[in-house]
């Protein structure tokens, strides 16, 4: 076996079987579900294996999600039990991949569990692991054999970009924007009237890998919003910070809506509204920040972004990079132009894959095929690097 996509029985798993089927022989698809008597076999590894960051890291996106994860005794028994459950697991792949043998295998994000335990696994056996996510350009899809999001193979270095070329047989054009729909349990907000000076700021979802794997400084909205206020406050200036709350996060931060008279919540407006009418805009690390950047605004990036590059955005670490990243907007800093178009093509026709698994037809699983045999270009230039 070439490949083996593994899944919860879920949406990515409907989506996989499609992948499966057309793609033919060499590729299977593993459903999560009972555990493998083969697996007592491996228990001795499972109990070496440090599971204790994943645990810590899954207790993180917990306690965003509710309170009572703060109480020690909770955190603690949960600790304990996951643990031990997560080491059953590590060795029921152990068994699947000797059973199976697979050469690759293929998951969607591989930071949050329990996929990260399956990818441990195939770490252990030296076993290939291909990761999908949510494109980063409208109608695209991520599949990338190194992570997604800042663990990501795209490069960092300018340079890189700057000298790419496309041969004048590839460009970029603007795609369409799109907001998405709220969550159900989501009060309903009418449009607010938009300042004419104003820095635009987007909440993420707070137990989102993003936050809980790439956000070293920022770690909740509640501290975004206070990092923020505090930077425009230090400076003094003559601008509204707008606030936008995430369309599918079901809880709302009504203790901050009037904490300040240089901020408004504008959870009813339209995401690309407020991107394009914004002096800047400022995110720890979602697609927001390449929304900004796709409709030319200067962007400042408070977490680990695949996009911080040099000269594209400015990346904030501390509270005082912070001051230092509004200084210069207020400056007039501006991103290179020329850096942001090459990125942007770059994205489009070599890293990212054409089409989303909602709408997986021929051109998107042929892309898949050749990503994942590194026929494509953007695999072609990985090997040239190494």
């Amino acid at each position: 076996m070439d490949y083996l996509f593994i899944s919860r029985k879920n949406l990515h798993a409907k989506y996989y079987r499609r992948l499966t089927e057309k793609l033919g022989e060499g590729y299977n698809l593993h459903v999560m579900g009972m555990p493998k008597l083969q697996a007592l076999m491996h228990l001795k590894e499972a109990y070496r294996k440090d599971f204790s960051k994943v645990i810590q890291n899954q207790i993180k996106r917990k306690k965003a999600q509710s309170k009572v994860w703060e109480l020690f005794l909770i955190e603690a028994i949960y600790a304990k039990a996951m643990t031990f459950y997560e080491k059953l697991r590590f060795a029921k792949y152990l068994a699947l991949f000797n059973e199976e043998k697979p050469e690759n295998i293929v998951v969607w994000n591989g930071k949050k569990l329990p996929n990260i335990t399956a990818v441990m696994a195939a770490e252990h056996l030296k076993v290939n692991v291909f990761y999908f996510e949510n494109g980063l350009l409208p109608g695209t899809t991520t599949l990338d054999p190194q992570g997604v999001n800042a663990a990501s193979s795209l490069s960092q270095d300018p340079k890189f970009y700057l000298n790419f070329d496309p041969k004048n047989t590839l460009s970029f054009t603007l795609p369409t924007l799109t907001q998405r729909a709220n969550h159900k349990k989501r009060n309903e907000f009418g449009n607010k009237d938009l300042p004419d000076n104003f820095l635009f700021v987007a909440f993420q979802v707070p137990h989102d890998t993003q936050i809980a794997s790439h956000s070293p400084w920022i770690t909740s909205m509640e501290m975004l919003y206070e990092e923020v206020m505090k930077a425009v406050e230090a400076l003094d200036l003559s601008l509204t910070v707008v606030f936008k709350e995430h369309p599918t996060w079901p809880k709302h931060y009504d203790s901050l809506y009037n904490k300040s008279d240089k901020a408004i919540f504008a959870n009813g407006n339209q995401t690309p509204e407020l991107i394009e009418k914004a002096k800047a805009v400022i995110t720890i690390n979602s697609t927001v920040g390449l929304e900004a950047l796709l409709l030319n605004k200067q962007v400042i990036t408070l977490g680990d972004a695949c996009y911080n590059i040099d000269g594209l955005v400015q990346n904030a670490k501390n509270a005082n990079e912070l001051i230092e990243s509004l200084k210069n907007i207020e400056q007039g800093w501006k991103a290179n132009s020329a850096l942001r178009d090459k990125f942007f093509t770059y994205l489009k026709h070599i890293y990212c894959i054409p089409g989303s698994r909602k709408s997986a037809d021929k051109e998107h699983i042929e892309a898949v095929k050749n990503r994942l045999h590194h026929t494509d270009s953007f695999s072609l230039s990985l090997e040239k690097e190494h």
